[in-house]
């Protein structure tokens, strides 16, 4: 059990709970200097924002979300969208993803993690691009494999998927990289922040403020990157829509290369950012110091 013979077990969280969590990150058991944040002004009056909105504390948040075994994040240059995010334009990549998705999820049964889903994001289109513009074509990132599907048009979705999914299930990374639409991804790390406003307006509120705030950590660092940035490794901060548990606002959502896995927070403000890039992002082997704050975790195949 390593760690958790020493950590006191947080309310809510069993030791079952705390060992799934320990196979993705080591758990810290004190507070220490590098989790807490700089006591600025921006940082607590960002804070005084996130106090005054009403986020259910009491829950306990350990499996009140689902691993995904394949995460489709399709651009749209977007912070907001429809209350049906993937359906809002009809025929567009992201509703054939999302809609293929739907009827055939239940074949495959194999693979790490629980659920196949699809999301929009703020990741910018290419606006020059009349079919990309007009939603039928785009380019769509796969998670946790760290790949592109280069050019995707929305009449080849159900053609592509069939044959890009089993080999992503089966982890077949080599015969994925000889495919002429496969480009992998150059970040170390993603983080994902919802922002559907229109679906509640907590992470309309609070995702431009945590974005800006890990940001600030990645530039200090030299790890901040934007699509116009084509430095290797790095980390990428987007927007993407409703992922559930509203409530527990704020969401963040954060992808690893490195450690090949997956972790999913919740209940997150501001102070907790610069601990998240150094203890979760930037190490080989992420570190923990809020297990509490855990609503899913996943370590994938290594390729």
């Amino acid at each position: 059990m390593g760690l958790l013979s020493l950590l006191k077990r947080p309310k809510g969280l069993s030791n079952d709970a705390l060992s799934q969590i320990e196979q993705v990150a080591d758990l810290c058991t004190k507070e220490c200097d590098s989790c807490a944040c700089e006591d600025s002004n921006e940082n607590s009056s960002d804070e005084a924002k996130f106090a005054k909105l009403k986020i259910e504390m009491e829950d306990p948040l350990f499996g009140s979300s689902k691993t995904s075994k394949i995460h489709f994040i399709v651009p749209t240059s977007q912070t907001d969208w429809a209350h049906d995010a993937c359906s809002e334009k009809r025929g567009s990549v992201q509703d054939r993803v999302a809609t293929w998705i739907d009827a055939n999820k239940s074949q495959y049964k194999g693979g790490v993690g629980e659920v196949m889903r699809c999301s929009v994001s703020s990741m910018p289109i290419d606006i020059m691009d009349i079919d990309v513009m007009r939603g039928k074509k785009n380019n769509v990132l796969v998670l946790p494999h760290f790949l592109w599907i280069k050019n995707l048009k929305a009449d080849d979705v159900g053609g592509t998927l069939e044959e890009l999914v089993p080999l992503l299930v089966a982890n077949k990374r080599e015969e994925l990289m000889k495919k002429d639409n496969i480009e992998e991804a150059k970040e170390q790390s993603f983080i994902f922040l919802c922002s559907h406003n229109t679906r509640d307006k907590r992470c309309g509120i609070t995702a431009p403020i945590l974005k800006k705030h890990f940001e600030e950590e990645l530039r200090e660092k030299g790890l901040f990157r934007d699509i116009s940035d084509f430095r290797p490794d790095g980390c990428s901060v987007f927007y993407v829509n409703h992922v559930g548990g509203h409530k527990y606002a704020a969401n963040v959502i954060i992808y690893l290369k490195k450690s090949h896995s997956l972790i999913w927070l919740a209940r997150v403000t501001p102070k907790h950012t610069k601990s998240i890039i150094d203890l979760i992002v930037i190490p080989e082997k992420p570190k923990l110091p809020w297990p509490e704050k855990v609503r899913c975790v996943q370590k994938y195949e290594s390729w």
